[in-house]
This record gives C-alpha cells, structure tokens and sequence, in this order.
C-alpha cells in the first residue's frame, strides 16, 4: 500500500488530504501540523487518515512527501524530516521552484513535483497544475493518476 505523508494541514494540506482520502485507492494517509485542531477536525470526517504532530512520523516510510506549509518554513521542513530516493517530494509552497526544493534536500537527482492546486480539490473539483523535476515517465503518470482524481490536471515536465 502507497503511504502519501502530509507535513501541514492548513488549508491547502488538508484539502489534498481530504480529496485524495475521497479519491484514492490503496492509499494511506498520514498528517502532521504543530497544533492539533485542524488533525482533531480532519480526523473526524475522515478516521482512516493518520494525524500526528511530528513531522518525521508523517514522513517515514511515505513514498510521497507533500510539503504543504508556508513558504518560509519549507527549509527547516526538509532538513528535519529528510527524504531521501526512492521518496518522491511534492511541494504546494508557492515561490519556491524544483531547483530549490532539490537544493535543499541535499540530493541531486532526487524526483520533486510542484504541485499548483486550489482548495476545490477536496470537492474533486480543483484544476491543478503539476511540474516535475528528475521524474520518470511512471512517477509522472502516477502522480497525474492521483491529482487527475481529483479535477482537471496538466502536467509541465522540466525543460533539459
């Protein structure tokens, strides 16, 4: 089963969460965020979702990290959680391209995804744009399959 970890669960976070938890198959979903209202709120409409406030418990074992905090944030995210290949990083954190999220992982050629969704993807109704950068022809796909379940998606692959 494909474990999908949330660092996050504002308002862009938990709508990912809470289409893909609607849309997914064979999928676990685990969720961190520092303070517990909005796990304890997520929780409750969807049981099966696992909700922590440590990061790094989100993250271990997920194939797919979705860093969905603020800007600023994303830096310290990254270096406390540290994912590594095979795990693919998916970010929502809007000024901050696929060059600098693999920077800041420390691993060259580690597959990121920048995904530009809006918060009508956790009513199956978002247009989202997705953006990659070292990815494989089937993590593309995979990544459109989860995103396309959710409202129209269009992928950007990364210019050579």
């Amino acid at each position: 089963m494909l474990k999908i970890g949330f660092i996050g669960c504002g308002n862009m976070g938990g709508a990912i969460a809470r289409g893909l938890a609607r849309s997914a198959k064979d999928v676990t979903i685990a969720v961190s965020n520092p303070t517990t209202g909005k796990l304890d709120k997520l929780k409750a409409e969807f049981p099966a979702i696992e909700t922590t406030t440590d990061n790094v418990a989100a993250a271990n074992d997920a194939a797919i990290i979705v860093i969905a905090v603020k800007p600023w944030l994303v830096e310290q995210v990254i270096k406390e959680i540290e994912p590594r290949a095979p795990q693919v990083l998916v970010s929502v954190a809007a000024g901050i391209d696929t060059v600098d999220l693999e920077r800041m992982t420390g691993e060259t050629g580690m597959t990121i995804f920048k995904v530009i969704p809006n918060t009508a993807i956790s009513l199956m109704q978002s247009t989202t744009l997705v953006a990659s950068r070292n990815a494989t022809a089937g993590q593309e796909e995979m990544m459109l399959s989860l995103f396309s379940a959710m409202g129209e998606t269009f992928l950007i692959p990364e210019k050579q």
